[in-house]
């Protein structure tokens, strides 16, 4: 089985390393980070991901806008969508939008980690590190 690829988008540097150091303690995986909706979308347009997890709410390009080129150019890839708007109407609307699933902020980084684990393991890509 081959390593999932993570992808995790989020314009908050504390955010992206905290999840990115949890999950390369946890998970076999190929993590790479994108600062912003634009950087996300270029690592988009050179690779395939297995998962992205994707900050709803950032300057310029926003998270709906790299879901959507997302599903378009790879709609086999899984996005976890993690947002701030604490309204069901919106989660509603991501899942429309073809999101996997979502996340509510603020929120454990615990809770990250076993809804990625949850989509991993749906996909039968859950390699879980030796201890």
């Amino acid at each position: 089985m081959d390593k999932p690829k993570i992808l995790i988008v989020d314009d908050e540097k504390d955010a992206r390393e905290m999840i990115r150091n949890f999950l390369n303690r946890h998970i076999e995986c190929s993590l790479q980070e994108a600062s912003s909706g634009r950087e996300a979308l270029e690592f988009i347009g050179k690779d395939e991901f297995d998962l992205l997890l994707l900050d709803v709410k950032m300057p310029g390009i926003s998270g709906v806008d790299v879901l959507k080129k997302s599903n378009h150019l790879h709609p086999d890839t899984d996005v976890l969508m993690i947002t701030a708007y604490d309204s069901p109407q919106v989660a509603r609307e991501d899942l429309k939008k073809g999101a996997t699933d979502f996340i509510i902020k603020p929120s454990t980084i615990e809770v990250i980690f076993q809804k990625a684990v949850d989509i991993l393991k749906k996909r039968n890509q859950y390699l879980p590190k030796e201890k």
